[in-house]
């Protein structure tokens, strides 16, 4: 099990529990300061996206995560944070950078700086959601790459599961030695530096939240 960053699904809006209620306060909160609501769009193919890449990793046909879709974004968030906390501090402007990456509880197709807060949790049990600008953590996640020296090779949103299983497999090996650099150095920080770019690329491509599940 354990958790997950995954794409909230159109049809979640009628969960009367969790993700109904949330979504809803969203795009009232969004409406209210004139940037939504959010929109799910068509699927479109992700620029430079090879296809079969889901059926080389051994993937393609498995069910997607809990709370993904087959079209979805999904990958774990079970690796140690502390090696991307970090790499985060470590730039020149690191509490910004970690804000917009780790620092919030949806990540939304609309640009705006700061965090917007809601009354309604994102969990059970939870305070108030924390919503951010995916068009920020994309920026953010894309200064980190080049920090890392990231190779293209990585996957970001190749299909559910696809980034967790690169770097369960062999073809993380392969890369190292293909493109020695920093990011295998430290391949937590890499894994969620490629994660959350992939988040935040998926959430503007498909006009979808970025949520945990």
């Amino acid at each position: 099990m354990g958790i997950y960053v995954v794409s909230v699904a159109e049809e979640d809006r009628a969960d009367s529990e969790i993700r109904g209620p949330v979504l809803a306060a969203l795009d009232g909160e969004l409406e209210r300061r004139g940037l939504g609501p959010v929109a799910e769009r068509p699927a479109a193919r992700a620029p430079g996206r090879r296809p079969g890449l889901l059926g080389r990793l051994g993937l393609r046909g498995r069910p997607a995560a809990r709370g993904g879709r087959a079209d979805g974004f999904a990958e774990k968030a079970d690796r140690p944070y502390g090696a991307f906390e970090a790499l985060c501090r470590a730039q020149p402007d690191g509490s910004r950078l970690y804000d917009a990456l780790l620092d919030w509880e949806l990540l939304v197709p609309a640009d705006f700086g700061g965090v917007l807060e809601l009354s309604v949790p994102a969990e059970p049990g939870g305070d108030g959601a924390r919503v951010r600008s995916a068009h920020r953590a994309a920026g953010a996640a894309r200064r980190l790459a080049a920090v890392l020296e990231l190779p293209d090779c990585v996957p970001r949103d190749a299909g559910p599961l696809a980034l967790t299983g690169w770097f369960a497999g062999p073809a993380a090996e392969r890369a190292a030695a293909a493109h020695p650099g920093p990011w295998q150095e430290s391949p937590d920080a890499a894994y969620y530096t490629a994660l959350y770019l992939g988040a935040a690329e998926h959430a503007l491509r498909h006009g979808r939240v970025i949520a945990y599940g």
